[in-house]
């Protein structure tokens, strides 16, 4: 999905760089061309907003939730650790920050599965990308209260036999028995070790 969002990026710049080099014989106007000068300055001006971004989403993830009939905003970040073959059994621990409310630490501990939708992927010691859906549950306290969430996830699974990257959107459900229930949603990059305790022993055959 992400790697698609870049392709229409890429498409959308082409075609805008391709107009600003037309010129138009109805108009009578010479529209100014763009020296490749001007085209490497004006690509080194978006690289640091784009740095920024990406830095941002990996540092923090932004999270809105429903709770009590009221909309709040905060910041949420997620680490996992992976086993099994490829890591796609992950346990997960998950501290949230919420802005406007009195009880603002939330923490969520629980298990995660992914679905990796690429077929024919192996472990390798080379990064690998899929796209992927995650199914989870577990276990939430705000310090106050406790409960159980499901909640289920899709995105770009980045990952080799150790390490995983995965940006993705998730959307949570929160079941707190003496509270009020939470309907959650959250953008960023997940990250953790994706397969530490197994050994594959990948090695390059020749």
């Amino acid at each position: 999905m992400i790697k698609y969002f870049f392709l229409i990026i890429i498409c959308i710049y082409t075609s805008s760089t391709l107009f600003s080099q037309d010129i138009s014989p109805l108009s009578g106007i010479n529209l100014k061309i763009n020296s490749p000068a001007e085209k490497n300055e004006n690509a080194n001006s978006t690289l640091p907003i784009s740095i920024a971004v990406a830095s941002f989403l990996y540092l923090f993830n932004p999270n809105v939730l429903l709770e009590n009939d009221k909309i709040a905003f905060g910041f949420t970040k997620e680490l996992s650790l992976g086993f099994g073959y490829f890591g796609q059994n992950r346990l997960a621990f998950e501290y949230s920050y919420i802005f406007v409310n009195s009880l603002k630490s939330r923490i969520y501990a629980g298990y995660k599965h992914d679905i990796l939708l690429k077929t024919g992927i192996k472990p390798s010691h080379m990064l690998q990308g899929t796209p992927t859906i995650s199914l989870g549950a577990g276990y939430f306290t705000n310090f106050s209260n406790s409960g159980y969430f499901g909640e289920s996830s899709y995105g770009y699974s980045i990952r080799n036999d150790k390490i995983l990257i995965y940006p993705s959107f998730k959307l949570r459900f929160t079941y707190v028995p003496n509270g009020s229930d939470i309907l959650d949603a959250s953008l960023g990059i997940v990250i953790g070790l994706a397969n530490p305790f197994i050994d594959l022993d990948i090695r390059r055959k020749y």
